[in-house]
């Protein structure tokens, strides 16, 4: 089953072991598989900046959205985005 997270002009689709990316101002939608995801997050200032794309050697992002969150928000992104990290993972 799929699931959604909203956020700004966007919406994130978690669906099985795709996730992906559509954006309201373009045609263009963003897939990757959950075995080539990663994810970062910072602390920055009142909230979060946030960047999600596909997995680039140890550390790095290739590609990708990078957003700045409020911690609601944040909140909000991690219980959804904790499926994907799950079947990234192996534990789903």
């Amino acid at each position: 089953m799929a699931t959604e997270f909203v956020f700004d002009r966007q919406i994130l689709v978690l669906d099985g072991r795709v996730l992906e990316i559509f954006h309201r101002d373009t045609e263009e939608s963003l897939r990757y598989h959950v075995a080539f995801l990663r994810i970062e997050a910072t602390p920055h200032r009142d909230g979060f900046k946030v960047r999600l794309g596909r997995a680039y050697g140890e550390n790095d992002i290739m590609g990708g959205r990078r957003w700045t969150m409020t911690a609601d928000e944040f909140a909000a992104f991690r219980v959804f985005i904790a499926d994907a990290i799950a079947a990234r993972d192996g534990h789903r």
